[in-house]
């Protein structure tokens, strides 16, 4: 089981890479900074050149979960979805709950009672994973 979900998909271009990486050149605005902002009428953020790309979608509250990054050669491609890394650092803030609840008990009321926390703490620790990360991801990707 990965911490984080990621997706990879290999695509046909129906014309030539260097068409495909001017077309999303156009609908990308060009910047440094792969972060969501207000008002930006493109589709995607991020960077493009002829050796591959690395965007965001330009939806704000939503476009920077996922980064897509990848590389079109001649008539074929890669391209691989992941989380960004500053929502991999909130989410393994999110996922460090539990244990941090674990260790209060523990230190508060003793290991006899944390112990008996446990079955809570791991249900919450895989609901975080499963029902937030996982499903964030797979339907923020879609809409990607």
């Amino acid at each position: 089981m990965k911490l984080f979900p990621d997706k990879n998909f290999k695509v046909e271009l129906s014309e030539s890479s260097s068409s495909a990486m001017n077309d999303l050149k156009q609908h990308t605005k060009l910047t440094s900074n792969i972060v969501s902002k207000w008002g930006v009428k493109e589709d995607f953020i991020g960077q493009v050149d002829q050796n591959g790309f690395k965007v965001i979608s330009s939806i704000v509250g939503f476009g920077a979960l996922c980064i897509l990054t990848g590389k079109f050669e001649n008539s074929s491609g890669n391209i691989e979805v992941r989380f960004h890394k500053a929502f991999k650092i909130l989410f393994s803030i999110l996922l460090l709950y539990p244990l941090i609840g674990f260790c209060i008990i523990w230190t508060t009321k003793g290991l006899e009672s944390a112990i008996d926390f446990l079955p809570i703490f791991i249900i919450a620790f895989l609901a975080i994973r499963f029902v937030f990360m996982e499903l964030s991801f797979r339907l923020i990707s879609k809409i990607v």
